[in-house]
């Protein structure tokens, strides 16, 4: 199992770090703290109970994926539209450094690789005074048991590159590449990563369909605005998409 007592020695000094081996869930742990605002990171090696998207579960297995959450404080009158993207381009930015490249990006959250599920990303935030303090969750499948059942189509680490997979030097990478981003976002915006974005959009020219009572109707993605908010054209025009709760591939 690999050791992450040490990982903050490998990052910033000012950043608060906990380390476990098993934990319910690290975006819940760092949710409880006393709000500060400090760069807080929870990592562990198996989750109990995670969570994805709209209360879905989180699947993971002991010590097979890399399973973060960071807590940063952004100042409250900052817009923080398009943010679990820049999370996802750190992600790639980071893989593409090991060898491994053809990553896409699946709006708002995944990272995909030949169509199947590598890694997703949980964004929850809450104001605290004249603060946005976000917890953004990361779990990316290393080296799952091929017999590990789940209903999305998935991937790890292991079937992608023949290279073994350090765990903490990829965890490390992972948090400082963030943190990184999160800076320039801080200063510039989304503005600054919306052509990345467009190299790497999962669902642009795919089919999709909404199935909310308020808006039923089936579209083409033809990529993202400059606040990272989805556009899909319809027989009716184009529709501005907030939420992947009620979309669906065709």
């Amino acid at each position: 199992m690999v050791n992450y007592s040490n990982l903050a020695n490998y990052l910033s000094d000012d950043i608060e770090c906990f380390a476990f081996d098993s934990i319910p869930s690290t975006n819940d742990y760092l949710a409880q703290l006393t709000f500060c605002t400090k760069t807080q990171v929870c990592i562990t090696s198996e989750q109990t109970r995670g969570k994805g998207q709209y209360d879905r579960k989180w699947m993971s297995q002991n010590d097979t994926s890399i399973i973060l959450s960071i807590r940063y404080v952004f100042p409250s009158n900052i817009s923080l539209n398009g943010l679990s993207l820049v999370v996802g381009l750190a992600l790639i930015d980071v893989l593409e450094k090991y060898g491994i490249s053809d990553l896409k990006l699946k709006w708002p959250n995944d990272v995909y690789f030949e169509g199947r599920k590598l890694a997703g990303i949980l964004i929850e935030n809450s104001l605290q005074g004249d603060y946005q303090s976000v917890i953004i969750g990361l779990g990316l499948n290393v080296n799952f048991n091929q017999n590990f059942k789940c209903e999305t189509p998935w991937i790890d680490l292991k079937q992608i590159t023949s290279t073994p997979i350090d765990k903490l030097n990829l965890s490390t990478n992972l948090i400082n590449k963030i943190l990184e981003y999160f800076d320039i976002f801080k200063s510039s915006g989304f503005d600054k990563f919306y052509a990345k974005w467009a190299k790497v959009d999962y669902l642009l020219g795919k089919q999709v369909k909404h199935t909310s009572k308020a808006q039923l109707f089936i579209g083409t993605c033809l990529g993202i605005n400059h606040q990272g908010v989805l556009l899909v054209e319809t027989q009716c025009g184009v529709k501005p998409i907030y939420s992947s709760e009620f979309l669906h591939l065709c």
